[in-house]
């Protein structure tokens, strides 16, 4: 309990600050942060210029964040957290009434654990390198392959359940709906998981990512961005 205690001590009476970059992985983060109402400001970064900036300031990024990626969290102690697994795990933990990550030494979180994991290692590292223009036409086949591999086994996962781990929405659920917004940019057929456009679509109606929606939309337009996807529009 005295962990939890300074947890919760390092982020009241100072403002927590989430540095996000529209379609990114830290769009979970700020989904999260929205359902449960955690109070927070939203620094947007331009990760898609060199160096990165801040949007509102145009600050470089990696003068406030060495790792110069997104997500990264403020905490109001001044202590700054990276990693969009263990952030997801942290905001979790300072509200475990919500369920969004169960409480610690309960079988159910290990289940989200074992799903933050996978969706960071075997989808989110497995699609992330296929935004690299200079990456060889014969790699992105493989990766592509990969991700296919992967998708049929979260297609097969979500057959009888609503969610990852069953009829809640958790923090890995929030991963992977960001995650499974970027396949429709790579032109991977989407007709052979209609439970995965099913689950993506149910999760596009949460309020929690139409207000994110709506905070996100100036900085799309600035930078020139397409919108989320609805996973499946196309097929």
């Amino acid at each position: 309990m005295s962990g939890c205690n300074e947890l919760v001590s390092g982020i009241e009476g100072a403002p927590v600050t989430l540095y996000a970059s529209p379609l990114a992985c830290s769009s979970a983060v700020h989904i999260v942060m929205l359902e449960l109402g955690t109070p927070h400001a939203v620094e947007l970064v331009d990760i898609y210029t060199q160096p990165h900036v801040l949007l509102s300031s145009g600050a470089v990024y990696k003068e406030l964040n060495p790792k110069d990626a997104v997500p990264a969290l403020r905490l109001g102690s001044g202590e700054l957290h990276t990693e969009v697994g263990v952030i997801l795990q942290l905001l979790g933990d300072l509200s475990p009434e919500s369920g969004l990550v169960p409480r610690p030494g309960t079988l159910a979180r290990y289940r989200v654990m074992e799903w933050l994991s996978y969706v960071g290692s075997e989808l989110h590292k497995t699609i992330g390198p296929l935004f690299n223009p200079a990456m060889p036409e014969a790699a992105k086949v493989l990766h592509r392959q990969k991700l296919r591999r992967t998708m049929s086994y979260m297609e097969q996962c979500l057959a009888a359940t609503p969610y990852l781990t069953g009829d809640a929405f958790t923090a890995a659920d929030a991963y992977l709906f960001v995650m499974l917004g970027w396949p429709p940019y790579f032109k991977v057929d989407l007709r052979p998981y209609p439970n995965l456009t099913r689950y993506h679509r149910h999760i596009s109606e949460r309020p929690s990512f139409l207000r994110m929606k709506e905070l996100i939309a100036p900085a799309l337009d600035r930078m020139k961005l397409p919108a989320f996807p609805v996973f499946g529009d196309e097929t």
